[in-house]
């Protein structure tokens, strides 16, 4: 399937960017020098064996990738250059389509996208973080929570007609206008301690 994506899509496909990500890629996706401990581990795993499981590449890095809006290039890049089994016709449909969903859906059909709640039911991360994983505002909050819900309300009118986000979507938008501004506030933070590497 993802060999055939690669064939029909390229090379279009590497360039693609649906959601307009231009934040440059985190200095500690090469360091792994991060507070959040499921990041550290994942690139630091990564970086010590060109290996991580499917699921750490896709609900740990390429999730936070895509909360953060990072540029899908500059991702894939990474994932080009990190991992012993990235040749291009895996790794470009696997990275630009479903880690990011930055081809709008020609490959995934929603976004792969998590608040911590998951990371932390499908993880031991989190309990020897310096971030809660169930607080979503404050400074030890997990960036992931409000990184989630901002992604929601800033692409709501792309995804609202997505069946497989239309419920998260409408969820957000009953929130209490007081919770909606906490999380763009929150979420404006958390894009300044990225911008300046002390996440």
């Amino acid at each position: 399937y993802m060999y055939y994506k690669y064939l029909t899509l390229m090379p279009a496909l590497e360039q693609a960017n649906h959601l307009a990500a231009h934040r440059p890629l985190p200095a500690f996706y090469w360091t792994g020098q991060t507070r959040m401990r499921c990041l550290a581990q994942a690139v630091a795993d990564t970086l010590e064996h060109a290996y991580s499981h499917h699921i750490q590449r896709l609900m740990i890095t390429a999730n936070f990738a895509t909360l953060a809006q990072i540029d899908p290039y500059q991702v894939h890049q990474w994932y080009l250059g990190v991992y012993a089994d990235a040749w291009d016709w895996v790794e470009i449909p696997n990275t630009i389509g479903m880690g990011l969903y930055a081809d709008g859906g020609q490959i995934g059909s929603k976004p792969y996208i998590s608040s911590a709640a998951y990371i932390a039911k499908m993880s031991n991360f989190c309990p020897a973080c310096a971030y809660d994983a169930k607080i979503l505002a404050g400074e030890h909050a997990c960036p992931f929570n409000a990184l989630y819900w901002q992604f929601i309300a800033t692409h709501q009118d792309k995804l609202i007609n997505n069946s497989r986000m239309a419920m998260i979507v409408k969820s957000y938008q009953k929130f209490d206008p007081a919770r909606q501004v906490a999380i763009t506030e929150q979420a404006g933070q958390i894009f300044q301690k990225l911008d300046a590497g002390s996440l």
